[in-house]
């Protein structure tokens, strides 16, 4: 995936509409999100070639 104009992914969160948050749990690593789908979300703050980033798992519709 090339970089935007801002340095950055763009990536379409659109498949998260509609989804109701159960649970979230945070660490020092990460946070986790649990919909009430039994889908989970995670969102961390990484660095890549020394610039920070945020990385989410999964960044894509997973199937359904």
């Amino acid at each position: 995936m090339a970089l935007n104009d801002d340095g950055g992914c763009a990536v379409d969160w659109s498949w998260l509409a509609g989804e109701t948050i159960k649970r979230v749990h945070n660490t020092l690593e990460a946070v986790t999100i649990t919909f009430e789908s039994g889908l989970e979300w995670t969102i961390q703050a990484r660095l890549w070639k020394g610039a920070p980033f945020l990385s989410f798992a999964p960044h894509e519709p997973p199937p359904r």
